[in-house]
Parts: structure tokens; sequence; C-alpha cells
């Protein structure tokens, strides 16, 4: 009944969400170009299947295999209690210079902020949260692509699910002894719609994206850090695919499929994949969606903490990309 409840809110509160384009707070004209302060409508786009994407969503989750069990008993011969993950998160276009005769052109300052808030099923305690934070600049030079180079901080909290001491887990972790593993990479991204050029916009459905991000402990501006784990291991890579259908009559919504990859040096670029597809509910193509679908997601753990640990689940989602 709770995460019954939870849901419907997230559905009651995302509908409410409105075309970007009808929220910019305020803009400055000088002559040809548009100056504008304070929006939603991001020049980058947000990733439909990116697990660690900014973006308000719920997410109940169904574990089929975990490195480390959150005392789920699964040793013994129980199954596996899964998650609920509530993520609040939101982007922001701070500062925006566009052409009047293409506002969807120009240059921007973009800030995205997450905290996933991850708790067991059942009883809902909570097990950890994580904070996702990213500053960038981003742009899109063409209507056909987008780009952005970012500094993404991630940092780890765990719950009262861990006690002091020696859990009772497969995991190594002990909040005695255990240090909160930090990320602060610097990462550059790229977006582009290659049908774009078939010249017929009902056909322009595709995005392919791609990244490459690199983490240098001690050498940001930050302030320095000693994450062991990644002195030597810095780089990762990311990269998808995704298709965003329209149904001719607005009012009937659209359907998405959106497939990403990822791999870190940390873990040996072992690939991390996340597979999402469902319904967008009736709004505007570049405004804020409101998404129902479900997720397979095959890869390391999304608690920052467990980097090192894999994780296996299918997920039912309500998301809001504001």
């Amino acid at each position: 009944m709770k995460k019954t409840i939870i849901i419907s809110l997230a559905i009651i509160l995302a509908s409410g969400a409105k075309p970007q384009e009808s929220r910019d707070i305020f803009t400055i004209p000088v002559k040809n170009w548009n100056m504008k302060f304070v929006g939603f409508d991001n020049f980058y786009p947000t990733y439909l299947a990116d697990p660690l994407g900014v973006r308000f969503e719920v997410s109940s989750q169904a574990f089929k295999y975990s490195d480390y069990e959150y005392e789920d008993k699964i040793n013994q011969g129980e199954g596996y209690l899964g998650r609920l993950t509530i993520c609040t998160g939101a982007r922001f276009s701070l500062f925006k210079f566009s052409p009047k005769s293409n506002p969807i052109l120009g240059i921007e300052v973009d800030l995205g902020v997450a905290t996933p808030l991850v708790m067991r099923n059942g009883n809902h305690d909570l097990i950890g949260t994580d904070g996702i934070y990213y500053f960038a600049i981003a742009g899109r030079p063409t209507e056909w692509m987008a780009l952005r180079f970012s500094k993404h901080h991630i940092c780890t909290h765990l719950g009262d699910e861990f006690y002091s001491g020696h859990v009772n887990s497969p995991t190594d972790y002990d909040p005695m002894v255990t240090q909160l593993p930090v990320r602060d990479d610097f990462i550059t991204s790229v977006a582009v719609k290659p049908l774009y050029f078939l010249g017929r916009p009902e056909l322009d459905i595709l995005q392919v994206y791609g990244e490459i991000g690199f983490f240098m402990p001690g050498g940001d501006f930050l302030g320095s850090r000693q994450n062991k784990p990644n002195r030597t291991a810095w780089m990762n890579y990311q990269g998808g695919l995704e298709l965003e259908y329209y149904l001719p009559k607005r009012y009937l919504g659209g359907v998405y499929s959106a497939f990403n990859i990822s791999a870190y040096q940390l873990n040996a670029f072992s690939p991390n994949i996340s597979f999402g597809a469902g319904y967008i509910f009736p709004q505007e193509l570049m405004a804020s969606k409101l998404r129902i679908g479900f997720q397979y997601y095959n890869g390391r753990s999304l608690i920052n903490q467990f980097y090192n640990r894999k994780e296996r689940f299918v997920a039912l989602n309500v998301t809001a990309d504001f």
C-alpha cells in the first residue's frame, strides 16, 4: 500500500510538468540574440536509460542477483527483498545565449542535482543515499548535435541497515574501517541525431551519444581526496542509443526504447548494461517528459559505496525528466 501511494504521488506531481519553454524566468534580448536566465529547456539531452542520470524517478526494483544481500538472507535459501529507489533530481539552465532566429541553438551553463534514496522493499528502511551533482558548459551548434563538458561529483552515504561492526553479508563492507568513496570526474559528452538528415521531422526519432570521463585524485578544484582505488584507475566511458516516437495524434503521447552501456577502469572496464522501454505521457516534443516503463540493469552497484560489487534487477519506473 505504501509503495502504491508513493508511485501515485509521483505520477500526480510529474503530470503537472509544463513544456520547458513556458517556464523560463528571465530573458533579455540583445540585438539578434537572447540571453536567458534560469530555465529548464537544456540544450543537452537527458539520457533515457542512464541509471545514474539526473531526473525525478520512483523505481521499484526486483533483484535477480546481487554480490551482497543487505541482510536479505539469500544465503539461507530465501529470496531478495528488492529495493525501492526514489531519486529526487532536476536540471537547470542557469544561463543561455541563443539566436532569435533559431532558439534551439546556442550555448549555456548547465547544472544538475540528484539525490537517490535507496530503501528496502517491504519495510522501506533506508539502505543508503548518494549525491549526484554536475556543473557543465553545454551547447547545440547545429540542430542535430549537442555538446557538453562537465564536472561530475558522486558521493555516497549508507543508512540504518548497515550498523557498526561487521554486517551479516558477503560484502567486505565494514563501516568502522571502510572509506566512503567519492568521485569527481571531468566528462566530455556528445549526442547526435543521425536521422535528422532524412529531412523528415516525423522520422527524426533516433539519438546516439557517447562520453569520455576521467578522474584525477587531488587534482580537482573540490580539494584533495584520498580515494586509493582511484589513484591509477582514472578512465570511464559511457554510450547509448534511444528511440523516442510520438504518435500522430498528440494527445496519445508516445513510446520510447533506450539502451545504455558504461565501463569504469575501477571495474576493469566490465560493462554495465541498462535497457528501458515504455510510454511517454502526452507532452510537447523537447519538453519535460513523464514516462512509465520498465528497466533491466546488469552491472556494478548503483550505490557508489559498492562500486566493486555486481547486481542485476528488473524494475518498474515512473520518471519525470525535468
